[in-house]
Order: C-alpha cells, then structure tokens, then sequence
C-alpha cells in the first residue's frame, strides 16, 4: 500500500523507540478510550490491527497499556516500530487465519483508503471479532497550513493529497452497512498546531509532502516547495502560523438482529 500520506515521523528516532508527536498524544488517548467503548482492557482484548504497517500507530496508541493482539498486514516489515508484545503476521485481511470471533476489538488506521473491496474487508473482519471495528481515517481534504501566498500554499497540499477519497463519512457508512454492520459512531478530531519547528508534527507532514511532491512523484521542484516552507517558518516565527487537519472516527458494530 503507498503510505506517502502519513501522521506519523518519516522515520524512528532514538536509540530504541520512535517518537510520538506531543500534538498527537492525546489524539492517541482519545482513541484508544474509543477503542475500549467502555470496557476494561481485560475485556477488550485480544485486539485485531488491520495494516499496521511499521507499526507506529499502534504504538502510539497502545502505550503504556496492557492491551495486547496481533497486528497484521500484507506486507512484512524489514523494521518492526510497534509494541514489541503483540505478534505479527501476514496476512490479508480479506481472508483472515483467524477464527471466529477471535478477536474482541479490531483496529484500522489510515487504513480505510487504501481498501479495494471495503464491504468485504469490513465484513471479514467482523466474522473474526466478537467486539467493536474502530476505523480511523485521516480526511487529508481538510489538510490546512496558513500562510500569505494561500494560493501557492493550497497547490502544494492539493497535489499531496490528490487520490484521497472524498467523502470520506459517506464511505464508511455506506461500506458497513453493505457489510451488514452498524455505526455506531462516527466523529471528527481535529488536530491543530502552531509549532513549526524541527521534529515538530508540522515539520515532519511538511517532510513527507515534500518527499512525495519533490522526489517520488517529480511533481514540484525542491526550489519552489523550500521557498514555500521558509514562509510557513517565518509566519511561525510571528506567531501567524497554524496547521490544522481531521480525523473521521467510526466505530462499527455488528447489526443487532
């Protein structure tokens, strides 16, 4: 799956561990209490995780708690950032090794977008879980930096985010309900920032942006995406600098008979 659009740091910093966003830390709170929907871990495990990639998101959800699972994706990992409790297999999640309500959570971040058949994956997934689908999906249209030149600034982003799925609500419900579940709930989360410093979550969805627009897909010159961040820098130096962008939050039950 081509994860150029992503939350999380490029890469792991630090001697053993990756470095969770302070801005993101209690975004990861709030999900992993939804994710629980009232429940005691006890009660909320083993826990399913659909495309953990490297396994960042998991970690910075599960931290610190005594939730445990398995994480799975199709890909292997040459280098394994989640929680180093949870076993790893591959796996596709259209047919899933597992049992019967095996699982008593399962878990998609960033997951959703990348799903050819999402009814299906939806539905194969609820047959291997006894318990809530909690799906997040960052609505990358909502992507918003401030700065002077906005034209310029919205070009850049609108070239980034390109190929994200519009509507993102409307998917999800429409993919329960074919997979005959339920929404439970579904919300937004907002996430802002003013910092635009090295290491900073700003810093690092700039880095990413520029990785995609600059070397993966050629389509924006190093120069012109430099000029554009020294003025996001300077803004931020003014205190006239914000990035703001959402999350769709839907947790998914099995229809009540």
């Amino acid at each position: 799956m081509p994860h150029h659009r992503s939350l999380a740091p490029p890469a792991q910093r630090g001697a053993d561990r990756p470095v969770i966003h302070e801005e993101l830390r209690r975004h990861y709170d709030a999900l992993y209490d939804q994710l629980l929907n009232g429940r005691s871990p006890r009660d909320a495990r083993p826990v399913l995780d659909v495309g953990s990639g490297d396994g960042l998101a998991l970690h910075a959800m599960t931290q610190g708690t005594p939730l445990r699972g398995v994480a799975i994706d199709t890909s292997a990992q040459a280098s394994w950032l989640g929680p180093t409790d949870w076993a790893l297999v591959q796996a596709d999640a259209q047919r899933l090794p597992f049992a019967d309500s095996h699982f008593k959570s399962a878990l998609m971040v960033d997951v959703f977008e990348w799903l050819r058949h999402p009814a299906a994956t939806l539905r194969e997934i609820a047959r291997a879980t006894d318990g809530p689908i909690l799906i997040v999906q960052t609505d990358w249209e909502g992507l918003w930096f401030q700065a002077d030149r906005a034209e310029v600034g919205r070009d850049l982003v609108r070239g980034f985010t390109k190929g994200a799925p519009e509507h993102i609500r409307d998917r999800i419900r429409n993919a329960s309900e074919a997979a005959d579940l339920t929404v439970a709930r579904m919300s937004a989360m907002s996430i802002e920032t003013d910092r635009l410093e090295l290491d900073s979550l700003a810093w690092d969805v700039l880095e990413s942006i520029r990785r995609y627009l600059v070397i993966e897909s050629a389509q924006v010159r190093a120069r012109r995406f430099d000029d554009w961040r020294t003025e996001l820098q300077q803004a931020a130096g003014e205190g006239q600098f914000s990035m703001l962008v959402r999350r769709i939050v839907a947790l998914v039950e099995a229809t009540a008979d």
